[in-house]
C-alpha cells in the first residue's frame, strides 16, 4: 500500500530574523527589509505504526527534510513570506502505508502583522495558506487547500524573551486509513530565548505541539516535541541556527531524534545618499552666460586639541571619543574613564551649568524594552562615574531614549555603532545676576554609602544684572502760584 496524502511535518520554519525555528514572533525590521533562509533537518522515525497500543514498526524510518523561504517587511508592522518545504524519506520495514523517496511539500504563503505593542509585550497575528502543490500519497503534501491563522505573543525581559505562536490548522478531514484522521488542529509552539553574547549568541528551549479538535483516540492526534538549540550571528545580516529535538508523545510527526541546522540572511534597505545642494548664481551676473556649478560644502568641523577630551558647545557637552562599555553590560571600559573624568572636571570649571542630563541611546538590535533598559543602566553608570569625578549628584540626572532616536539608518555595524551613544544635555544655566547654590562638599555615594569630598567650586564670574531704570524728573512749571498767594487766600 502506498503512503497517504497527509502532511506530517511538525517543525515549520518561518525565517523571521532572530527567532527560533518553528516559532513565529511579531518582530519586524525597517520597511523594505528582505530575508531569505534555508533549514535542513534529520528526523529519526517521524512516523511509527502502533498495533494494539504497542509499537509495531516504523512507516518512515528516517526523513531528511529541508525548507527554503523568503520574507519582506513592508513596514515595522506588516510583512509577508513564502516557504517551500521538501523531504527525502527512507521507508520503514513495513509495507503498510510506507512511502519513500524525494518530494516537495505544500507551499506556504502568508502575512503577519504587529497589532499592539506596550512596553515589554508585543502582540501580533499571522494568516497563512498552504497550497496543495506537494507530492501526494507520500506523507508530504495534501490534496486540498489549508488555512492557518494564529496569534503571536512576545514578552521581553532584558536578556530573556518568551515567544508564543498559537494557531489553528483548518483543513478538510483526511482519513489516513490507519485509525486516525487529520482534521482541524490547535497548535502551540513556544520558546524561551536567552542572550549569551549580545548581538552574537543566543540559547533557546521550547516545545512544538498540536492536538486534533475532532473525534480522536487521544494518541496519534496529540503531538508534542521538545526543542533546544543555539543561534549564532557572526555578522549583523547573517544568523546560523543549530538545534536538537525529541518527541514527548507518540503522535504523528514526532521524532525519536531531530537534528536541525539553518542559515538566515536579512538585509535592510540602504539609506538614500544625501542630495548635493548646487547653488546656481543668476545668469545675468555671469559673463558670456557661462554657468559654473558651485557645491555647498558643510562647514569644517572644529578640531580637537590633543589633551581635549570634551568641551561645552551651546547646550551640550560634546565628547571627542564615545564612551565604551563591556558587551551587553553597563560596565564602563577603562579606556573611557579619562573622558568621563574630563567631563567631570569641565562641569566643575563651569559652575554656571546648574543641571546636566545624561541621555542614553541604543541601536535597534533586541527588543524596545531591552534597549531602553540597557541604555538607562549605562547612563546611570556614567552618572556614578561623574560623581566619582567630583560632580555634585544634585547637578546631574539620567534618562533613556532606547532606540527611538537613531542618528543613522541601516543595518551595517558602522551605522548601528553611531546609534549606541551617550549625550550630555545642559538643561539649566544660571540666569544673569543669579547666585549659584551652595552644594554640599561632604557627601555619601548613593550606591555604596561611602563618604566622598567634592572639590570646592571655582569663583564664579558672571556679567552683573542690569540696573533697573531710574525714574525721570520733570521740573515744575514756572507759572505755579507762590506760597504767599496761598497765605493771602487763607486770610
Amino acid at each position: 500500500m502506498a503512503g497517504v496524502s497527509a502532511d506530517i511535518e511538525l517543525v515549520r520554519p518561518a525565517f523571521t530574523p532572530g527567532e527560533t525555528p518553528g516559532v513565529e514572533a511579531p518582530r519586524y525590521g525597517e520597511g523594505g527589509t528582505v530575508t531569505a533562509g534555508a533549514l535542513v533537518q534529520y528526523e529519526q522515525q517521524p512516523l511509527v505504526l502502533y498495533r494494539y497500543g504497542d509499537e509495531d514498526t516504523s512507516v518512515i524510518e528516517a526523513r531528511f527534510a529541508g525548507a527554503v523561504g523568503a520574507s519582506i517587511d513592508f513596514t515595522r508592522h506588516l510583512g509577508a513570506r513564502v516557504v517551500l518545504p521538501m523531504a527525502y524519506d527512507v521507508a520503514g520495514t513495513t509495507d503498510d502505508f510506507a512511502a519513500g523517496g524525494f518530494g516537495s511539500g505544500d507551499l506556504v504563503a502568508g502575512m503577519r502583522v504587529l497589532v499592539w505593542r506596550w512596553g515589554p509585550v508585543d502582540l501580533g497575528a499571522h494568516a497563512d495558506l498552504l497550497l496543495p502543490v506537494g507530492a501526494t500519497e507520500a506523507w508530504k503534501g495534501e490534496g486540498s487547500l489549508r488555512g492557518q491563522p494564529g496569534v503571536l505573543l512576545a514578552l521581553n525581559a532584558g536578556p530573556f524573551s518568551v515567544r508564543s505562536d498559537t494557531s489553528f490548522m483548518l483543513r478538510q478531514a483526511v482519513d489516513t486509513g490507519a485509525d486516525f484522521t487529520l482534521g482541524t488542529e490547535l497548535g502551540e509552539n513556544a520558546a524561551v530565548r536567552g542572550t549569551l553574547w549580545e548581538d552574537h549568541l543566543w540559547l533557546h528551549a521550547g516545545v512544538a505541539s498540536r492536538i486534533g479538535l475532532g473525534e480522536t483516540d487521544g494518541t496519534a492526534e496529540r503531538v508534542a516535541e521538545v526543542l533546544v538549540g543555539a543561534q549564532l550571528s557572526p555578522q549583523r545580516e547573517w544568523t546560523l541556527d543549530f538545534g536538537l529535538g525529541r518527541g514527548l508523545t507518540s503522535g504523528y510527526g514526532t521524532s525519536r531524534l531531530r537534528v536541525m541546522a539553518g542559515v538566515t540572511f536579512s538585509r535592510a534597505p540602504r539609506p538614500a545618499p544625501e542630495p548635493v545642494i548646487a547653488v546656481m548664481p543668476p545668469v545675468e551676473d555671469i559673463p558670456d552666460a557661462v554657468l559654473i556649478e558651485q557645491i555647498a560644502l558643510p562647514p569644517p568641523e572644529k578640531t580637537w586639541q590633543q589633551t581635549e577630551l570634551a568641551r561645552v558647545e551651546q547646550d551640550q557637552i560634546v565628547i571627542r571619543d564615545p564612551v565604551q562599555f563591556e558587551f551587553a553590560k553597563d560596565v564602563i571600559l577603562p579606556v573611557s574613564i579619562p573622558t568621563l573624568q574630563f567631563v567631570g572636571g569641565l562641569l566643575n570649571q563651569h559652575p554656571e551649568i546648574m543641571h546636566l542630563v545624561i541621555e542614553g541611546h541604543a541601536s535597534e538590535e533586541g527588543s524596545y524594552y531591552y534597549n531602553y533598559d540597557l541604555a538607562k543602566r549605562r547612563a546611570d553608570a556614567i552618572w556614578r562615574a561623574l560623581v566619582e569625578a567630583g560632580v555634585s549628584p544634585t547637578r546631574i540626572s539620567t534618562r533613556s531614549m532606547g532606540e527611538v532616536e537613531p542618528v543613522a539608518s541601516g543595518s551595517a555595524e558602522e551605522e548601528l555603532a553611531l546609534n549606541r551613544r551617550v549625550m550630555f544635555h545642559i538643561v539649566r544655566r544660571l540666569e544673569p545676576g543669579e547666585l549659584p547654590p551652595q552644594y554640599r562638599l561632604d557627601i555619601q555615594q548613593p550606591w555604596t554609602g561611602s563618604p566622598q569630598t567634592l572639590p570646592a567650586p571655582p569663583p564664579l564670574t558672571l556679567p552683573p544684572a542690569p540696573e533697573p531704570p531710574k525714574p525721570s524728573y520733570t521740573p515744575p512749571p514756572d507759572d505755579l502760584p507762590s506760597e504767599d498767594a496761598f497765605e493771602e487766600e487763607d486770610e
